[in-house]
């Protein structure tokens, strides 16, 4: 069975390496991404990241900001018209921010951090949810968001991010406690350090030019690879409810070893 799968925040990174991932097995994916929108705060996915995904079969794209509200339940109705129905939907979006402590971060940057991180995973949630309800226990029908190892734990000076994270976390557990007794499962995937533009702009607020300094708490000592922990987006999609309410991490055993 094809299941149609839409990633909201997918154009780069660790979503684009699960896009493709799901792509290859089979699945319909549909990537969501602000490709079209600059933005100060944050280097977004271009059309340079657009292009490389839908050269993939079985991939389409659509330019939406999932900060939007309506934008973003505009875009998934469109999906639903063009293909019948939805079986999956994984927010990937995120922005990292900091390099001051929380006492010297102002009010406009946790609202970005919050827009970016939180508000992103809501919309989703919010627009994809009823349809997944439509859809029957065999169709394993999943809302999965990234939290981060930060919707765990502080880490220093990324106040903004870890808060934001910690409330997309939240979302996480409110959607799971909402939807028992349905077919839908919810769950929270927790990345450690990964080679991404995230973790390159992370290093930058560190001041730090190697982005390996970062993964000196996980095993391996070394970032991970987007495509590593795509397998982890590929279990959540499949594992039903024995995931349901859960955080799984992935991230190499970030601060454990």
């Amino acid at each position: 069975m094809t299941r149609v799968v839409v990633l909201g925040g997918g154009g780069r990174g660790i979503g684009a390496a699960s896009a493709r991932r799901l792509a290859e097995r089979g699945d319909r994916v549909i990537v969501l991404d602000a490709f079209d929108t600059a933005d100060d705060f944050y280097p977004l996915s271009d059309e340079t990241d657009r292009a490389a995904l839908q050269a993939v079969p079985g991939i389409d794209t659509v330019a939406v900001d999932l900060r939007d509200e309506a934008a973003t339940g505009d875009a998934i109705a469109s999906v639903v018209d063009q293909h019948g129905h939805l079986d999956a939907a994984v927010a990937f979006a995120g922005a990292v921010t900091g390099g001051r402590p929380l006492w010297e971060t102002d009010d406009a940057t946790l609202q970005q951090a919050i827009s970016f991180n939180t508000l992103t995973a809501w919309h989703l949630a919010r627009a994809t949810v009823p349809q997944l309800l439509t859809r029957p226990v065999a169709a394993v029908p999943t809302f999965v968001a990234f939290t981060s190892v930060a919707g765990e734990r502080g880490l220093y000076g990324l106040a903004p991010y870890v808060v934001a994270k910690h409330a997309t976390a939240g979302i996480v557990r409110a959607l799971a406690a909402d939807l028992i007794g349905t077919p839908v499962t919810a769950c929270g995937i927790a990345p450690g350090s990964t080679d991404t533009t995230m973790l390159r702009e992370t290093a930058a607020t560190y001041g730090l030019s190697d982005v390996a300094e970062l993964a000196q708490h996980q095993q391996g000592r070394r970032p991970l690879r987007p495509e590593e922990v795509a397998n982890v987006v590929v279990f959540a999609l499949e594992a039903g409810p024995v995931v349901h309410g859960s955080i799984l991490p992935a991230d190499a055993g970030f601060g454990r070893v």
